[in-house]
């Protein structure tokens, strides 16, 4: 089973959601935004039906660092007790930004190994997103609280109380997985609080903070070139840089024409501009990586190239009308794709479902991650720049968000937990050859009880899932490794291959 690529923490321009005309057509559009956050996907149709899966609330400060502050929530949790075995140890499928699903505390490597281990299951929802909401609405002086920090000290205090009242074993040893941001903070709650998490591992986890992500191009157009050809490449490369120059001369008219945009890409709009670059390579990397198969990179690729259309940007065009056929113009202006954003209340779908103002926040303040195109070896142009991030930010969170600020959360990120050189044991890092993200994650690492994994000829993700017959000697392999490191944190002496 292979999951849904993903582009985590980038701004995600949503006006796709405002400007579409009917409802069937909305639904397919928010389930298209949902597919560029950065969360596990779970099989179509999955309806729990584990009768050993119940729910609970954990109450918990809203501000863990202020004593003065008294205010406190409640965030939502699920427990699988099915494997539990008496001084068996805890298990936990670490919440992120989406809302939770029992999914994988029902099914996966963590839950087989759960059986083998008698462990007992848990798997918790983040603060502010999903259901677990500490504020009335999402303004931005209501998103002070959104932080790593805070999150940490909740996973912290649900877990003590875990331990001592649902478990009620105050010495269980305790597991912690999760994926791409939430892997992040599995590995950092070892880090800071060894004494209570006993091993932690992250499938893509995302630890290094960075404030202009422009390495991601560059993956995504190595990619293009291995699966889809030099011709490929060079064709997009041609058809982003004439799009730029017919703009620059004065002839956006025709670029509008082609693109068939909504409202009029003028040269003097420059965010205008850079909305609508942004869009052409985000259409290009969900076609191409959506169904994480280097053949649909091929397949993509064959379908702009065999175009009978007399340009590259004709080419583009003709690929990306086909692609949005759904939509009567193509919404790329900046200010349309950043309504979406703009929702503040908790339990809209832009925030519940899809995390989208609460997602960025934590991009603007403390993560960055984002997908600029200036570096010089990719092909989708040089319009998407950090002016354009920054400008997002302000636009949804104020004027006091400037570069300084966004700079210094990163640098801070990293400071505190170390970025890519963590200097943590018994922590297990686990990346896919073809995930863009494995560059902001960790690939190389060898500590105490600790080593890094990347899943040769795989998107993302694939390591999390139960071991298949359909899978690679290799990926069988690195699955059997997870398992044997979880047992060695467990002290069962395993030793990994």
């Amino acid at each position: 089973m292979r999951l849904l690529k993903v582009i985590p923490f980038a701004l995600l321009l949503v006006a796709l959601v405002a400007a579409v005309p009917t409802q069937e057509r909305s639904t397919r559009l928010l389930g298209t935004l949902q597919r560029h956050l950065a969360r596990p996907a779970i099989p179509e149709g999955f309806v729990p039906r584990n009768e050993n899966t119940t729910g609970g609330r954990f109450r918990t400060k809203i501000d863990h660092f202020n004593p003065q502050n008294r205010d406190t929530f409640e965030f939502s949790y699920f427990s699988n007790n099915e494997f539990y075995r008496p001084g068996g140890p805890i298990f936990i499928f670490v919440g992120g930004n989406f809302a939770m699903t029992t999914y994988y505390i029902e099914h996966g490597l963590l839950y087989d190994t759960a059986a083998r281990d008698g462990a007992w299951l848990f798997t918790n929802e983040h603060r502010y997103y999903g259901a677990s909401t500490p504020v009335p609405d999402y303004s931005t002086e209501n998103l002070r609280f959104l932080k790593s920090e805070q999150a940490l000290m909740d996973l912290i205090e649900w877990i003590d109380y875990l331990r001592n009242t649902v478990v009620g074993d105050p010495n269980a040893k305790v597991v912690l997985m999760g994926t791409g941001y939430a892997g992040a903070l599995a590995t950092w709650a070892r880090q800071r609080f060894p004494s209570i998490i006993d091993g932690a591992w992250g499938a893509g986890a995302t630890v290094l903070a960075s404030f202009d992500f422009q390495e991601h191009a560059g993956d995504i157009g190595e990619m293009i070139r291995r699966f889809g050809g030099n011709e490929c490449y060079s064709m997009i490369w041609v058809a982003f840089r004439t799009a730029q120059y017919l703009i620059d001369a004065g002839l956006d008219q025709t670029v509008t024409s082609l693109l068939n945009t909504c409202e009029p890409i003028e040269p003097g709009k420059l965010l205008d501009v850079e909305t609508l670059f942004y869009h052409l390579k985000l259409a290009i990397q969900e076609a191409m990586l959506g169904q994480q198969s280097t053949a649909k990179i091929r397949d993509v690729c064959e379908a702009m190239m065999n175009s009978t259309e007399e340009t590259a940007l004709h080419d583009l065009a003709g690929w990306l009308n086909v692609y949005y056929a759904n939509l009567p113009c193509n919404p790329f202006d900046f200010d349309t794709n950043m309504e979406a954003a703009q929702v503040l209340q908790p339990g809209a779908p832009e925030n519940a479902l899809l995390g989208l103002r609460q997602t960025q926040y934590q991009a603007c303040t403390e993560f960055g991650w984002f997908r600029t195109t200036d570096l010089d070896e990719q092909p989708f142009g040089d319009r998407v720049t950090m002016h354009f991030f920054l400008s997002a930010c302000r636009a949804l969170f104020g004027e006091w968000v400037t570069d300084a600020v966004i700079y210094e959360g990163v640098r801070l990120t990293n400071l505190h937990y170390g970025g890519q050189d963590p200097r943590s044991t018994n922590v297990l890092f686990t990346n896919g050859e073809f995930d863009p993200n494995r560059l902001v994650s960790i690939t190389s690492y060898i500590n105490p009880l600790s080593y890094a994994y990347v899943v040769p000829n795989e998107f993302l993700y694939s390591e999390i899932y139960s071991i298949a017959e359909e899978d690679s000697t290799e990926l069988v392999t690195i699955k059997q490794s997870i398992q044997s490191f979880i047992g060695l944190w467990l002290g069962d002496g395993l030793t990994p291959v």
